[in-house]
């Protein structure tokens, strides 16, 4: 059974649950990691230790379709940019790992040079969005999708998809720097582009 048809199923089943409730009811030989790959997926949502939420298939479609809406959004100025962080890694996996992010607080990350500073905040807010700065304080309490700039001197030009990124080194540099998130990323990364790293990952229990 996929992640999907597992998500349909629990959707059926309880709007709420905890792991110990999800093991009991459906066969797995490793249930946390199936619970973990589902949050990552945006099927479900992490509401406490050992607790989550069923994502609803009507909320999952709108959410999709807005950080679609969110990701062009960062190409309509026509200035430099690069996706990083979780959103590098978003977009080297293809779609296949999103972390540090759910669909009620959902930043989108991206590299903009120190001097275009002000020609995106008066983007942003002239298009009424929610950004902050790293490193300065925000106006507004965060939450839903925002946009998080990186100020730097150079950026990089590798292109995926239509979108500009990060070098894959970098993405894996961000990965081991923060392994116990991105480990099940790093083990992505390795098979989709033989990098040979040999990484395995198992979420422990």
């Amino acid at each position: 059974m996929s992640y999907y048809e597992l998500w349909n199923v629990l959707s059926q089943w309880k709007e709420e649950f905890s792991t110990k409730e999800f093991a009991s009811t459906f066969a797995s030989p490793d249930p946390n990691k199936v619970l973990h790959d589902m949050s990552k997926k945006g099927l479900l949502e992490k509401t406490g230790w050992g607790k989550y939420r069923v994502i609803h298939q009507k909320e999952y479609v709108k959410m999709r379709a807005d950080i679609q809406t969110a990701y062009d959004t960062v190409k309509k100025p026509g200035l430099p940019y690069a996706f990083t962080g979780a959103d590098a890694v978003f977009f080297w996996t293809k779609g296949g790992y999103n972390a540090d992010r759910f669909f009620g607080f959902y930043p989108v990350v991206f590299k903009v040079k120190r001097e275009d500073l002000r020609r995106w905040r008066n983007f942003f807010e002239s298009e009424k969005k929610k950004w902050v700065v790293q490193g300065k304080p925000s106006k507004e309490t965060l939450y839903g999708i925002f946009y998080y700039l990186q100020p730097v001197g150079k950026l990089p030009k590798i292109e995926i998809n239509g979108y500009n990124v990060d070098p894959l080194n970098e993405t894996i540099r961000f990965c081991k720097d923060k392994a116990y998130t991105y480990e099940p990323a790093l083990e992505m990364l390795d098979e989709m582009y033989d990098l040979n790293m040999g990484i395995k990952y198992r979420e422990s229990k």
